[in-house]
């Protein structure tokens, strides 16, 4: 396909304000000397889930769309993903037997979110609840997706509004053939195993893909065979089946250059399609959903000056939305933060990345520092804290260089988790923990002391530094349920003893424009854009880097989505 390639379901929009390709200049249009103008209502820029989300619901109010995405396949992060959305209130929850209220998840918010927040943040945190359960219903009206619920609880479940399982979908697995010659226009998954969210989580495959593979085989073949997809990806096809047929165009390897403003407003948006440089007219507005800036170097460094290494996302999250809206006066906020996990390296699109990896939730493994102490209950859900937290003094990470390390007992028991050769420096391997502690320059008496008290803990299934195992989280999710006395602890003793390094690896920055509970994006001085909005990984994230739920970035990218292509659309 030659660059710039656009598809559209029809030839033209029906909608009277999108107007064929011309070659003038609208009289008074501040596009400057551009070869070409398009008309739509809306301009959505990024094909993810709030992208497409967006897009959805500003065309189901009658709005003309249009949707560029820099990249030659659609899906952004989303088709990436593990695809688990956290939306409490969803229309599931009553035959789940599950009983859940506003009020409640708001409480649940505030008690688990970082101190403070709630002063800035409590009316987008109402949004997204108010909205999250009209979204889901509208998403399975508009598309093909029907989703699915699991048992997944809330990681901080004991806290008040919390629940212990019930607030979580994915989407059931969908044929990608059903978008036709689109099919081939997909991000492909990170890692192609084409199990649900909840039969992987729900049943603990990790602990034991043998008996699970076994027991799903006949299932796999038939999704294998009929090219059925799992998890994010079947969430974005569905809804780029849902966009395709309402009518929606898709711009692909179509970058976003610039948004045009007019007299303080947004009012267009300026982008190179086949090497032109094409100006798009948006009578209601343009919606930022390029995704987060983890790609792009420059900013990292100066939001996470520390080594990045095993990103876990698109390389096309360059920060472009951001780097727009800030040229128009937005306010960039929560810059800081981030979803950081561990991952295991693997080979995609031919470069070196991340896969979120869950080795160090099994028994018998553990994480420590340079100083071989552990600093974190590895089986939290936000462990990518504490690998964040700074040094005051210097700025520098306080965690980083970190290892997970393993023994025998591991390898015998998970040897599809245990770190692969084939990636230099990814593997160590020692007889004793002294030296496998000098293979790693950790300090050999830190390591040795902190590996006897985690098996005596393990021995008593009460890890007396950091809880791990003592929670609804921590029992129901990952682990080992074989494993007693303590599902998440076991021992490590036995020789050899393995080490692999823990990269804190990013799955999406969550730093961006700053937005009302409408998803407008907001100047310097706090006051309304008019026409622009944000949604996604492109806008100061309410949750920031402590995700309250798995899925708390999906969740909130369909939902942002929706309430700014609502908000656009209605304009």
């Amino acid at each position: 396909m030659r660059k710039g390639l656009w598809f559209s379901p029809r030839t033209h929009l029906a909608s009277n304000s999108c107007t064929s390709l011309c070659t003038a200049i609208e009289a008074g249009w501040p596009g400057g000397t551009l070869k070409q103008d398009r008309k739509y209502d809306v301009v959505v820029v990024g094909t993810g889930a709030a992208g497409l989300s967006a897009a959805l619901k500003a065309r189901l109010l009658g709005a003309s769309v249009l949707v560029v995405d820099k990249g030659a396949v659609a899906g952004g992060t989303t088709a990436m993903s593990g695809g688990c959305i956290w939306a409490p209130r969803h229309h599931y929850q009553a035959q789940m037997g599950v009983t859940d209220s506003r009020e409640a998840v708001l409480e649940y918010i505030r008690e688990v979110s970082p101190d403070g927040w709630h002063n800035t943040e409590e009316p987008l945190w109402s949004a997204f609840v108010d909205s999250v359960p009209e979204m889901l219903l509208f998403l399975e009206e508009a598309t093909p997706l029907k989703f699915t619920p699991n048992r997944e609880p809330d990681p901080y479940s004991e806290a008040p509004g919390g629940l212990t399982f019930g607030r979580n979908v994915s989407a059931a697995p969908l044929r990608i053939g059903i978008l036709g010659r689109w099919r081939d226009k997909v991000r492909p998954a990170s890692f192609d195993i084409r199990l649900n969210y909840e039969e992987m989580v729900d049943t603990f495959f990790y602990a034991n893909p043998k008996k699970w593979a076994f027991r799903y085989g006949p299932r796999l073949a038939w999704r294998h065979l009929m090219n059925m997809r799992t998890k994010g990806n079947a969430l974005s096809i569905g809804l780029l089946k849902g966009c395709l047929d309402n009518g929606i165009d898709i711009w692909l390897e179509t970058p976003a250059q610039r948004l045009i403003q007019k007299e303080g407003a947004t009012v267009g948006l300026e982008v190179e399609r086949a090497g032109e440089a094409v100006s798009i007219h948006a009578a209601k507005g343009v919606i930022l959903a390029s995704g987060g800036f983890e790609w792009n170097l420059e900013m990292m460094a100066e939001h996470f000056p520390w080594p990045v290494e095993w990103t876990a996302s698109p390389p096309t999250n360059t920060g472009d939305g951001q780097r727009m809206a800030e040229a128009v006066g937005a306010r960039l906020d929560k810059m800081d933060q981030a979803l950081v996990m561990g991952t295991s390296p693997i080979t995609y699109e031919g470069q070196l990345q991340g896969l979120p990896a869950a080795d160090y939730f099994l028994p018998h493994s553990m994480i420590v520092n340079r100083y071989g102490k552990r600093f974190v209950n590895e089986k939290q859900m936000n462990v990518g804290l504490a690998f964040t937290e700074k040094d005051p003094a210097t700025g520098e990470p306080l965690h980083l260089p970190a290892w997970r390390i393993y023994d025998h007992q591991f390898s015998v028991k998970y040897p599809h988790a245990m770190p692969k050769n084939a990636l230099p420096g990814n593997r160590f391997e020692a007889d004793t923990l002294e030296k496998l502690a000098q293979q790693i320059d950790v300090d050999a008496t830190g390591l040795i002391e902190t590996a006897r008290n985690f098996s005596d803990f393990a021995r008593t299934g009460v890890d007396e530094d950091f809880g791990r195992g003592s929670t609804v989280w921590d029992r129901n999710r990952g682990g080992d349920p074989d494993h007693k006395p303590n599902p998440t602890l076991g021992t490590i003793e036995q020789p050899p003893f393995y080490a692999m390094p823990f990269k804190a690896s990013f799955l999406s920055t969550k730093g961006g424009a700053r937005t009302n509970e409408f998803a407008e994006v907001l100047d310097r001085d706090d006051r309304i854009i008019p026409g622009l909005y944000a949604a996604g990984n492109v806008m100061a994230n309410s949750f920031g880097s402590k995700g309250v739920g798995a899925g708390t970035t999906l969740g909130p990218c369909l939902t942002w989505g929706y309430i700014a292509g609502l908000n656009a659309a209605s304009r």
